[in-house]
């Protein structure tokens, strides 16, 4: 009998009479059959097929591993680009909050320190009105010129506004207020009288024609002159005691008499 292209029983692991027969040209139809009906050889040929199928099952599942990791790691990198987009808006509405936070606390610190300043202003003069009311017979100096004390007071010879209150002070006996913290004074006696002569100059029409920055300027130049810069009035140290202020106020005197009387 002619070969028919069997492949060797070999090859599957067959019974070794499967592997004899097959090795010759010519088997009897009969003796192969009943040889591969064999008990034994059909356990062998069971077991050779299902060697393959196991072989592409495991290929299978190998593929379907390899696609789910590679899906899982897709979603894991979508999900930490969620979380850290995230992080980062969460970041900086923090720091927008905490900048909002620090610019109200620092309007309120300047509050607190303007406050504070007028306050003492207030105390130091005895009021708005009352500060208004004494300074303007009182002669301000930025300090003492003890060589005026040698001559004693003459006639009074007063011409001009600042003269004729300045003799006004003397006769009615009028005290200086002594100023011994000038400095502390300084920026809020300057806002205040900023927001005077601006409502001044606008209701005089003297600022017509002026910008602010140019209204502020003439201000200015006002205010290192005017009798209301802390540094113009009388002052002593922070320390001075009652008969220091006492002989700061004689030596005032003192030169508004020899001022007035020359």
């Amino acid at each position: 009998m002619e070969n028919r292209g069997l492949r060797p029983a070999k090859e599957f692991g067959l019974h070794p009479q499967v592997t004899q027969l097959t090795q010759g040209h010519e088997t009897r139809d009969s003796g192969l059959r009943s040889v591969l009906q064999h008990p034994q050889n059909n356990f062998y040929l069971e077991m050779a097929g299902k060697k393959g199928e196991n072989t592409k099952k495991v290929a299978g599942n190998a593929r379907k591993a390899d696609a789910a990791a590679k899906k899982n790691a897709a979603a894991d990198a979508q999900l930490e680009a969620v979380e850290e987009d995230s992080w980062q808006k969460g970041s900086k509405n923090n720091s927008k909050k905490e900048a909002e936070e620090a610019k109200r606390a620092e309007a309120a610190r300047k509050k607190a320190e303007k406050d504070a300043l007028i306050k003492e202003d207030e105390e130091a003069t005895g009021g708005r009105a009352e500060a208004k009311k004494s300074k303007a017979p009182i002669k301000k100096t930025r300090g003492l010129d003890l060589s005026q004390l040698d001559d004693g007071p003459s006639t009074l010879n007063a011409s001009g506004i600042d003269n004729a209150l300045d003799a006004l002070s003397l006769t009615t006996g009028g005290e200086a207020k002594i100023e011994t913290h000038p400095e502390r004074r300084f920026a809020a006696a300057y806002r205040a009288y900023e927001e005077r002569r601006l409502d001044e100059m606008k209701a005089d029409g003297s600022g017509t024609g002026l910008r602010l920055d140019q209204r502020k300027q003439r201000i200015r130049k006002e205010f290192d002159k005017s009798p209301d810069n802390p540094f113009n009035q009388v002052t002593a140290a922070y320390n001075a005691t009652r008969d220091d202020k006492r002989e700061v106020r004689e030596s005032e005197k003192s030169k508004i008499e020899k001022r007035l009387g020359a």
